[in-house]
């Protein structure tokens, strides 16, 4: 599990870094494609997908500050403790059923995310 959180922490780092010049919202991107994997992959309803559509662009904006703010360690142990207090405010919007999913498949989000990123 440690490691997974870490390379997802490490994903974010990189991603953020190597796209944070661009003139688009990368936060916005990230944020819409990890919402729209929840949708299809947890079977969210639309209040659901409303609510982590909202914390997920909170989140990534947060990790977007973080990688222009800190380097390192200290940016990767920020990064972790933002995803962590995510998956934290899931349990509000997530039944039980879907946040053990949710945590089950992250791995396949990273690797999603990963590809698409690496085309930019």
């Amino acid at each position: 599990m440690k490691i997974v959180q870490g390379s997802l922490i490490l994903l974010f780092i990189f991603i953020s870094s190597t796209l944070s010049a661009k003139s688009f919202s990368v936060a916005e991107k990230r944020a819409d494609l990890i919402t729209d994997w929840m949708e299809k992959k947890l079977e969210l309803n639309s209040e659901q997908t409303s609510k982590v559509k909202v914390l997920n662009l909170e989140c990534e904006k947060e990790i977007e500050r973080l990688t222009s703010e800190k380097d390192g360690f200290l940016c990767m142990q920020a990064v972790r403790d933002s995803l962590l207090q995510k998956e934290n405010n899931f349990k509000e919007i997530l039944t039980t059923q879907q946040l053990t999913s949710y945590r089950k498949n992250k791995c396949e989000l990273k690797e999603k995310l990963k590809k698409l990123f690496k085309r930019l």
